[in-house]
Order: C-alpha cells, then structure tokens, then sequence
C-alpha cells in the first residue's frame, strides 16, 4: 500500500501492513531475551508505531467534535487492562509476590520509574517499564493534541525529536548508569514524536511520505550498519553511560525504527506481502499479550537447563498459545464487541491489535497494543 493508497474513508480501515511490523518487533524482543540477540530496538519500532497511531486517532477525535476523553481512555482501559492484571495474577502464582512490596507502580503504571530506581518485582516483570512509558505517554499527549493546533503540533513533534536527544546527554551524569535513561518517559519521547510526525504529515498530505521512500530505505540501513559496526567494535557502548552514548545510540534507533514505519507504509511488491502475511498479522494482532506473557515464560523455563535453542522454541510455543487462549477467550470480545465485528477501537500498548483506522481528512492509522521490552 502506497501513500496514495492509504485511505481517506471510511474510517475503519486497516493498514495490515502495522500489523506485520508488530509481529516483526515482539519477535525481536522475544529473540533479544530468548537467544541474546542484540535486538533491543524492537521496543523503540513499537514507541514509533505507538505515536503514529495514537496521535491519529486522537486528531480525528478531535477533527470530528466526537466524545474524546472518555472514549480514549475507556479503550484503553478495555484493551490493555485485563491482560496486564491477568499477568499480575499468573506471576503472583508463579514466582511469588514479591512485586507487591511495592505495589504503586504496578498500580499506576509506573514501573518505569521502579526500575529505574532498582524497586521491582520478579525480573520478568521487567518488561513492563515500556508499558509505563505508555501509559505515561497517554496522559500528556492528549492534551497537546487538543491544545495545539493541528498546524503547529508537527513543530512539536520536531521539536521534541531534537531537544530528548539533548536532554539524554545533560542528564546522564545524573544517574550511575544507563537503565535511568532508557526507562523513563522524557528520554523516550523522541521516538513518540516521531511516529507522531508521520501522523501530522499523512493526515495534511497522504502523498506526503512518497518523496522519502528511498531516503528511508537509505535511513534503515545506515542506522542498522551503524548500530552493527557498534556491537562489534564497542559492544558495551551502551552501557558506557556516556553523554554520547545515550544521546547518539537511540538516535539512530530512532532512525531505524521511524524509516521502517514509512517503508512499511509505502510497501508494495514483495515487502508488502511479507508485512501482510497471515502469520505475521496474526501475531501482531496478538502482540500485546505475547510481550506480556514471553519473559514469564522463559523464567519458568531457565532453571530447566535444556539447549537455549529448545528453550526458546518451547517458550515461543507456549507464549503463541497462552496468547491465542486470552484473545479468543475475552480480548477479542472487548475490542470488537459480542458479536466479533469490528468496531472503531484504540489500539493497546505497544503491540496488540490487529485493527488500524485512517481518520478522514487524513490517513492515518490506528495500531494495538504495543510492547515494551525489559532489559536488553
């Protein structure tokens, strides 16, 4: 699907394409913590996904004079709320309730925070810190949206794109070592933004993305052969806590993860069949709860001592289902309703589901659920 082929109405159309991309990043995020693949960027592809889509749909609340507040939060309540507390229940169950010691992050959506300070529960807990930066995303941006016109907020959003970068290398000899930086939500918002721009400039223009398709596959793989050349070269660059450490690194994620988005957006041919595969778009729609369940899994799994390749195949096959049980059991039902048709929706945290819509006036997409990822 091309810029020009994304579609001004109706108002309920999906972008498959977002859904492959999702598939493509929980997968990485299960590879990073399964296999130690140097693929923790999979968390800042779901941040860019997060605000392109969000911010869609919030401008077309907007655009359209329709209940805004309470029919943003009440979706997201709806959607990422009874995963999230059935986690909380199958962890208690499995590794004790360690976690309740401190138990007002969990309640506020907070982890973040925790982890950054070192007051957490189990460590397969831990993935929920990109959750918290979600959560924390939801409360600000809907205001600016509402607050800023729609004319202004792409210089917001630039704005923002720049000064985080800024601000990571001021603030790093605040904390002894990187995990402050990487976990809370001021130092993660460049990557928000970004996908927030892309929103802005499809809504003003649906061709708008065409001109820079090649730039962004140049983008992609710049970003992708400097992040490579780290690893080998400088493997604990990013532990070096350094003001340029943390400012440059998760720049060019930001550059890898924003050209895949318009990539993806853009494909047609081959890429387009990968991204619109079946099984991709099924694990996207699923996503949210495969992020969720998927490091649980591997703590069961660890004291085991099998082959880490057994392992991961086991804890990928036993997270696929435990995911595919909670969505066919109540997650579907609270997103498109009783009957399983498809109703307007906001998507969840980071991954999730499988719905994505173009506000009319503009296209732009809707995603869900989103996942973060723990300690890569």
């Amino acid at each position: 699907m091309t810029a020009s082929a994304l579609p001004l109405a109706p108002s309920h159309s999906r972008i498959v394409q977002l859904d492959g991309l999702r598939a493509i990043a929980v997968l990485a995020v299960f590879a990073q913590h399964a296999l130690k693949a140097p693929l923790w960027m999979g968390v800042d592809l779901f941040f860019v996904l997060s605000g392109f889509l969000i911010s869609g749909i919030l401008l077309d609340r907007k655009d359209r004079g329709q209940s805004y507040f309470r029919y943003f939060y009440a979706r997201r309540a709806r959607r990422i709320l009874p995963p999230y507390l059935l986690l909380m229940v199958v962890s208690s169950l499995l590794f004790g309730l360690a976690w309740a010691q401190h138990w007002y992050w969990y309640a506020f959506f907070a982890t973040n925070i925790g982890d950054a300070l070192n007051q957490s529960g189990h460590d397969s807990l831990n993935v929920l810190w990109s959750l918290a930066v979600e959560e924390q995303f939801y409360i600000v941006w809907p205001f600016v949206i509402l607050l800023v016109p729609e004319r202004l907020l792409g210089y917001v959003a630039a704005a923002l794109i720049v000064l985080v970068p800024v601000l990571r290398a001021v603030a790093t000899p605040w904390f002894d070592s990187f995990w402050p930086i990487y976990y809370l939500t001021p130092f993660r918002m460049d990557l928000l933004a970004a996908g927030a721009l892309l929103a802005v400039a499809v809504r003003r223009d649906r061709h708008a993305l065409e001109p820079y398709k090649w730039l962004a596959v140049l983008g992609f793989f710049a970003a992708l052969a400097v992040l490579a050349w780290l690893h080998l070269h400088f493997p604990r660059f990013r532990a070096a806590n350094t003001p340029l450490s943390n400012a440059g690194l998760y720049s060019v994620s930001l550059v890898l993860c924003t050209s895949v988005v318009v990539i993806a957006l853009q494909s047609k041919g081959i890429v387009k069949r990968l991204l619109c595969n079946p099984v991709l778009v099924y694990i996207g729609t699923i996503s949210y709860t495969i992020y969720l369940i998927h490091l649980s899994v591997l703590y069961v799994l660890w004291p085991l001592h099998l082959n880490r390749y057994l392992t991961a195949g086991c804890a990928l096959a036993i997270t696929l289902a435990y995911a595919s049980i909670t969505w066919f059991a109540f997650e579907k039902r609270l997103i498109f309703g009783a009957r399983g048709k498809k109703q307007a929706h906001v998507p969840a945290h980071v991954p999730g589901e499988a719905q994505t819509h173009a506000p009319s006036g503009g296209s732009v997409a809707r995603r869900a659920g989103a996942a973060p990822q723990s300690r890569a």
